[in-house]
Formats: structure tokens, C-alpha cells, sequence
């Protein structure tokens, strides 16, 4: 009763969006909590209830934050399979048989969950999902790096009621290199240590782009990669969600991420080209010639660089297996 596929990041590049509309599907089941942290934190959990509700550490206070985001559901709105998920999840102690326990609700269907967090494991993280699952597929979604960290700080400070400018500049330049936010953005290092275990024709790699310029698109790929029915007729969400409420990005933080991540890039341009080549290329236009102006248009496919860069609006889907994708930028 594993999951048949894991949707494993990046933090901020549009899983939230791919998880609900995965959900809509008639053919795919997932839990009703998104972000079931697993492998990265409660496979590791020591102690029981009351070191959930007393504790002080990451897994303790998400625990909490999910357990208080379902109380306040409304009760006409549950059933008694909703009740019984949630004492199972909230109150059972994780092993790898209750991680099973929780997709037994989607007997009969694909089976799948989303953790951003789990682009980030170590090898052996990767290998003990590789153990309970070895035939899943994997799901991952990358953004560009010069808008992934800061969509990721400045989605934290407005859930604290803060800006970047309560921070401080040079906070927000530690934040952007301190070790997380480095690892969430180092998309070549959790494709080497996902690849390590599963063929890069179970791997799917998505990019934000498509989901603004190819939703529908983008969906049949996955279902298709998934074994779902891509003719399936369902209502697809196009709305963002968690875009936040500003439509620029301060100019001098986009410049200091393209210098930060030009090496990075380079790696990733010419692996995958494509949206990963137009990342490359706000980049270096960044570097070269350091805006004037206080903002820029955000997200960066929005701004003058987009047409700028040759062959732009030519840009077909590419998001699909790993295999495929790195056979079309070939």
C-alpha cells in the first residue's frame, strides 16, 4: 500500500498547484494533508504525544500547525473516513507500516503524496523510500533559482507579518546562502541522489514556466507518466496559489541570486535548456548590466528579459520524464 508516486519539490515551484490538481483527477488518490514528512522527519520521530504537543523542534511544530489547521474544518464537511485518517495520522506512531496505513483509502487508484522537503534527503533517505517503493515514479518541479529563494523568504516573512525591509538587507543575503536554502535550490544534487536509485524514465521533471504558459499541457504529461487517463474530464485549476501579493522582486536581490547561482546555472542550461536557458540568460543579463530601476517584474518570465531572450515565445512543454527532457535539449 505505498505510494505509487512521490512529488518531492522544489519548495516553491508550484507543487501545491500540481498536488491539487493531481487530487481532481478521478484515477490518482492523496491524503487529504499535504506534506506528510516521512522521510525527512518522522521516520526519525522519537517519543509520543505529548512530545508532539510540548516539543520544540521542526516535526513538533508542524505537527501542531496541521493538527490546528484541521480542527478548524468545518464538522457538516467531514465523513468518518476523514476522521478516521486524521487519529491515524495525527496519533500513530510513524514506521513504515502506518506510512502504508495512510493510502489504504486509495485502494484501486494511483497513489501519491507531496513533501517538498524530500528533494533535500541525503542517499539514505532516498534509499529507504527506495526500499518500501523501489517501483514509484518521482515527481519534480524546479523554478528558476534567482526567484526560488526569494519567493520562499518573503512567502515566510508575510505569514509573520514581516517584509524584507523589517529584516534587513544583509539578513536577507545570509538567508539566501545560509545551508537550506542552498539545498533547496541545488536541483542537480537531488536529481544525482534520486537518480541514484530510480531510472530516469520513472523520474518526471516539470518547470514552473508550464504551468503559467502550458498547464493543460503539462498535466496530460503527467498523467501520462503516472498511467493516469490524460482524457479523463475534470475541472483543471489554472489559478496560482501562494503567488503572494507582490508583482515585482527588488532588483538588487535578483542580482545578487543571478551572481550567486551563474555557475549553477551553466550546469543546469546545458542539461536541460529550454526555461533552464532563459534562466541562465536573466542571469548574465543581470550580471552585465545591473538593473537601474528599484524592482523588477516578478515572476522573471513577466519582465522585458523574456523577450529578449532568443526564441522565447517558441518555448514548447518540456516538462516530462527525465529521459525525454534530457533527450530534447540534446
Amino acid at each position: 500500500m505505498h505510494p505509487d508516486f512521490l512529488v518531492i519539490g522544489a519548495q516553491k515551484a508550484g507543487t501545491t498547484w500540481l498536488q491539487r490538481n493531481l487530487q481532481a483527477h478521478p484515477d490518482i488518490w492523496m491524503p487529504p494533508e499535504k506534506e506528510l514528512h516521512y522521510f525527512d522527519e518522522k521516520a526519525r520521530l522519537e517519543g509520543g504525544l505529548l512530545r508532539r504537543l510540548r516539543g520544540d523542534g521542526p516535526a513538533d511544530r508542524r505537527w501542531r500547525r496541521q493538527a490546528k489547521s484541521r480542527l478548524k474544518r468545518s464538522p457538516k464537511k467531514l465523513t468518518a473516513a476523514d476522521v478516521a485518517w486524521d487519529l491515524k495520522y495525527f496519533f500513530g506512531r510513524p514506521d513504515d507500516a502506518w506510512y502504508a496505513s495512510l493510502f489504504e483509502l486509495g485502494a484501486g487508484r494511483i497513489t501519491g503524496e507531496t513533501t517538498p522537503d524530500y528533494s533535500v534527503l541525503d542517499r539514505e533517505g532516498v534509499a529507504h523510500a527506495y526500499r518500501l517503493m523501489p517501483h514509484a515514479k518521482i515527481v519534480f518541479m524546479m523554478r528558476s533559482p534567482l526567484e526560488r529563494p526569494w519567493s520562499a523568504m518573503d512567502m515566510g516573512l508575510r505569514i509573520k507579518g514581516h517584509s524584507w525591509e523589517t529584516l534587513g538587507e544583509e539578513k536577507v543575503y545570509r538567508r539566501f546562502d545560509r545551508g537550506r536554502t542552498r539545498a533547496m535550490t541545488n536541483y542537480l544534487r537531488t536529481l544525482e541522489n534520486w537518480g541514484a536509485y530510480y531510472p530516469e524514465d520513472r523520474i518526471f521533471v516539470g518547470f514552473l514556466e508550464d504551468i503559467h504558459f502550458f498547464p493543460e499541457e503539462l498535466l496530460r504529461r503527467l498523467h501520462d507518466f503516472l498511467g493516469a487517463d490524460s482524457s479523463a474530464e475534470y475541472r483543471v485549476m489554472t489559478r496560482k496559489i501562494h503567488s503572494g501579493f507582490q508583482d515585482t522582486m527588488p532588483a538588487k536581490f535578483a542580482s545578487y541570486l543571478a551572481g550567486s547561482y551563474h555557475e549553477n546555472l551553466k550546469r543546469l542550461s546545458a542539461r536541460f535548456g529550454g526555461y533552464a536557458s532563459f534562466w541562465l540568460h536573466c542571469a548574465e543579463r543581470l550580471i552585465e548590466e545591473p538593473p537601474t530601476e528599484d524592482r523588477l517584474p516578478y515572476p522573471l518570465y513577466e519582465s522585458h528579459l523574456w523577450n529578449e531572450w532568443d526564441g522565447a515565445k517558441d518555448v514548447a512543454p518540456q516538462s516530462g520524464p527525465l529521459s525525454t527532457v534530457r533527450a530534447a535539449s540534446s
